[in-house]
């Protein structure tokens, strides 16, 4: 019997913002489930900060769990990423490091002591590009250990180096306060910097995992894409990577530090609500709040209100405009020149379907409207009903068109803009329009995450068992974004995206277009409901 629409979207979710899907053995075809590994020896590699042991699996060098930096706990909490002490004996790396602390059920144990990162590096001669991945999650979940995750499929079939990496999230990550100043007077961005500490990481140590440091590409989906739209931005990243992949990611999730910014709160508001629910008013107010539990922690963070902005709940735990490592909104930086390299971008036809249920919106009468009051559209909610029309598409469908282009899809156009307009840079336009064939997942069309399926090959993470097709369509996939990290382009068939011009649709054939949501986002723009 099909599951009911609710408990759909509910398994969504739990997939989506960060449980941990089964992980599949490395060396598993798209698609495919195998018995085990062929082989298992050990292989050694000696980083700056000591040697490290992995295993061979199947022609791929493995490492899982190495530390790019120390534990960030007692003064480090709500620090910039320190190098970790140095180690003299072999630091055995054959097992994920366990996730940053968050709520997230079904995850393994989390710890401060997160901050790893893991290496798939083909055991070829030569030195590979590399393409470092970033989890999504929304930023208060996730973690690099994720079953769906599994690089194994991508860095074979490409002949890449994939490094994935953990970061610090939710309030631990991102609370910034004038008392949590750096030495820089930096604030707030200590997940962001988690990612810089390992993009260096990567700059000083992957030729030693047959990696090119000259060729590092960074990709993400979700809160994973926002990073990598942040790290545009950001100015100890420059230089630290030449190509870069945004998936189902937008720039609007950044808070300014003094200064609300549409529905958006300032980050010092939200670091002195946080003081406020954790009791740390007076007196030496960093010290109270690191003495605290990541426990008590979580509690505030689980407290604060939610920002629905851009079309989808978030938590106001998220990257500043500190003046330091964001000197400006990333859209602007963007515009003014920054991260000036191939960038490949795009959105999933059905992004929003995710989160519907959880926001009321099933298909009753009137829901469409509701969901436009919800992401404070009140006043534009006859015009919008007029562009969307829910008497002929639904309630349910039109409020998930309205908000996969507030959220993704209109953003992701806005910034291939940007980069095909700035510097001398080509960027690279897509839509997926593959919804999975069968499974739980089927039933939210192209949801949020779809791409993650495609992009790694593990559809058996949600339960689904991909058709010829769907296996030939994630080898395309990862072919794309392989050929973008190696050369700078992706496939030859994917054309350079100009304003109104060409983009590929992601399907079964694949596609080349030049009309994107059908010009609906041009129309919000003009409603001044796409600010920058």
């Amino acid at each position: 019997m099909p599951l009911p629409l609710r408990v759909l979207s509910l398994l969504s979710v739990l997939l989506l913002w960060g449980c941990t899907a089964p992980e599949p053995p490395p060396d598993a075809a798209p698609g495919s489930v195998t018995t085990g590994p062929l082989v298992d020896p050990p292989v050694a590699v000696t980083t700056d900060d000591g040697p490290v042991v992995g295993t061979l699996v199947n022609g791929l060098k493995v490492f899982k769990g190495i530390p790019y930096a120390a534990p960030p706990t007692g003064a480090r909490r709500w620090a910039p990423p320190a190098r970790p002490s140095r180690w003299t004996q072999p630091l055995t790396t054959t097992a994920f490091g366990p996730p940053c602390p968050q709520t997230k059920a079904g995850v393994p144990p989390p710890s401060e002591d997160c901050l790893r990162l893991n290496v798939w590096s083909p055991n070829t001669a030569g030195a590979h590009a590399v393409l470092v991945w970033i989890h999504g999650g929304g930023y208060v979940e996730g973690h690099a250990g994720e079953g769906w995750y599994d690089a194994a499929q991508l860095a074979g079939r490409e002949d890449v180096v994939v490094v994935s990496l953990n970061y610090r999230l939710g309030l631990l990550g991102f609370l910034a306060l004038p008392q949590l100043e750096a030495a820089d007077h930096g604030t707030g961005n200590w997940g962001l910097r988690d990612q810089v500490a390992a993009l260096d990481w990567v700059r000083r140590n992957i030729a030693a995992f047959g990696g090119d440091p000259s060729r590092v590409m960074i990709a993400g989906e979700s809160a994973g894409a926002v990073s990598v739209t942040t790290l545009l931005a950001a100015e100890p990243a420059q230089g630290l990577f030449h190509r870069a992949a945004i998936q189902s990611g937008t720039y609007r999730p950044v808070l300014e530090k003094e200064q609300p910014t549409g529905a958006f709160p300032s980050a010092y508001a939200v670091g002195v609500q946080t003081a406020l629910l954790l009791g740390c008013t007076q007196g030496d107010i960093a010290a109270c709040l690191r003495a605290k539990t990541p426990a008590e922690v979580l509690a505030a963070q689980a407290r604060l209100p939610a920002v629905t902005e851009i079309g989808i709940p978030l938590s106001p735990t998220l990257p500043v405009v500190d003046g330091v490592v964001l000197k400006g909104r990333p859209l602007a930086r963007v515009l003014a020149g920054r991260g000036d390299v191939p960038v490949l971008v795009g959105a999933n036809d059905d992004e929003a379907s995710f989160v519907m249920d959880a926001m009321g919106v099933v298909g009753n009468p009137g829901d469409f409207g509701r969901y436009v009051d919800a992401v404070g559209a009140s006043a534009r909610k006859a015009e919008l009903t007029a562009l969307y029309q829910p008497a002929t598409t639904g309630e349910r469908q039109a409020a998930i068109a309205l908000g996969t282009d507030l959220s993704f899809a209109c953003p992701a156009q806005r910034l291939a803009s940007a980069s095909a307009t700035t510097g001398t840079a080509r960027a690279y336009l897509y839509r997926f329009a593959r919804a999975v064939p069968n499974g739980p997942f089927a039933a939210l069309g192209v949801a949020h995450g779809t791409d993650i399926l495609y992009l790694f090959g593990h559809f058996e993470a949600v339960a689904t068992t991909p058709t010829p097709d769907d296996v030939t369509l994630s080898q395309y996939v990862q072919a794309a974004w392989g050929t973008l990290a190696r050369t700078g382009a992706p496939i030859p068939t994917w054309l350079p995206y100009t304003p109104g011009g060409p983009f590929l649709t992601w399907n079964t054939p694949s596609t080349t277009e030049v009309s994107w949501r059908g010009g609906r986002c041009a129309a919000l723009e003009s409603l001044g409901l796409l600010p920058p």
